[in-house]
């Protein structure tokens, strides 16, 4: 999933890099000024591992992006938290960095990102990590908001049953689904659906839908950033196959949430979804000092549930 999004995410910025600067006239947007401009792709998620970086360059909007082509080896990089150093090897895969310290990413913790590259110029970044999520409640309430139908249990005390218990059954497209959040200052949230089956049957009359119209169900849907509300709703617009789900609610960090508003390409939104925070500008806003990207941090918490077809 990392490296997918990588890739995603270092073409889309390359592409920005070049045709978005507002000092530039149409007959300049492939202008070689642009090109080279060194990218950071990094995301440190709160409770886990520190994650593997990836180091690239902008490239012309015509060519075709890959790690040979863009990625940025010989690369001295570390990450400085408030009491480690965590070193980064490169993985040999161009642009592609690593690291092995027994470490995981703390909670309201600031890290610092510097990167020296092989010509000699140096990249800075930093992030401070959302507080650790904690969903207070996953619940089921009637078409009104205002009762409660059921409470979901939890992988922390069920595990991987938790998509078969009674309790996380759900018709389509019956009740609310929603989340219970204590406000944590986060610059905003995200919401992640997937879908974990293969070959399960879609939900919605597919009779009026065209073969071309179903490649866009996607068994994977996020949001765009969201403003906090103490109950996060999720919209069954969202949700197109049967199914076992695994639900993720995502605090955001000010860098990944500024990406994320700002550059739809990035930031997710898909169908279904509403209640974006913040716009879309014209330029994406980078917290980084001489490049351009994200290095980012977020914290999360996830449920999983079963949706059932309508019973006629």
């Amino acid at each position: 999933m990392v490296l997918t999004r990588a890739r995603i995410f270092a073409t889309v910025i390359a592409l920005w890099a070049l045709s978005c600067s507002p000092e530039r006239e149409g007959s300049e947007l492939f202008a070689p000024g642009g090109l080279g401009i060194p990218v950071v792709d990094a995301v440190l998620v709160v409770g886990q591992p520190f994650s593997d970086i990836y180091l690239s360059q902008t490239i012309a909007p015509d060519e075709l992006f890959t790690r040979e082509g863009a990625g940025l080896n010989g690369a001295s990089v570390t990450v400085e938290g408030d009491a480690n150093i965590i070193s980064y090897q490169s993985m040999g895969v161009r642009g592609w960095y690593t690291t092995s310290a027994p470490f995981t990413v703390q909670p309201s913790t600031t890290y610092r990102f510097t990167a020296t590259l092989a010509d000699g110029r140096v990249v800075r970044a930093s992030t401070t990590t959302p507080a650790q999520l904690s969903v207070r409640e996953w619940v089921l309430l009637d078409e009104s908001g205002t009762i409660l139908l059921q409470t979901l249990s939890t992988f922390a005390e069920h595990g991987d049953t938790v998509y078969y218990r009674d309790e996380n059954q759900l018709v389509y497209p019956e009740n609310i689904l929603a989340a219970i959040l204590d406000d944590q200052s986060t610059a905003g949230y995200q919401i992640g659906l997937v879908n974990l089956e293969t070959d399960s049957p879609l939900l919605i009359d597919a009779d009026f839908l065209e073969e071309d119209d179903l490649d866009n169900f996607k068994r994977t849907n996020s949001s765009p950033p969201l403003n906090y509300e103490a109950t996060l709703r999720v919209p069954w617009l969202a949700i197109y196959y049967a199914g076992r789900y695994n639900l993720r609610v995502v605090a955001l960090d000010r860098n990944w949430y500024d990406i994320a508003r700002t550059d739809p390409a990035v930031g997710g939104g898909g169908f279904g979804f509403g209640g974006e925070a913040g716009d879309t500008s014209k330029r994406p806003i980078f917290h980084v000092d001489g490049g351009i990207g994200v290095f980012g941090s977020v914290s999360s918490d996830s449920v999983g549930f079963y949706v059932n077809p309508p019973a006629n």
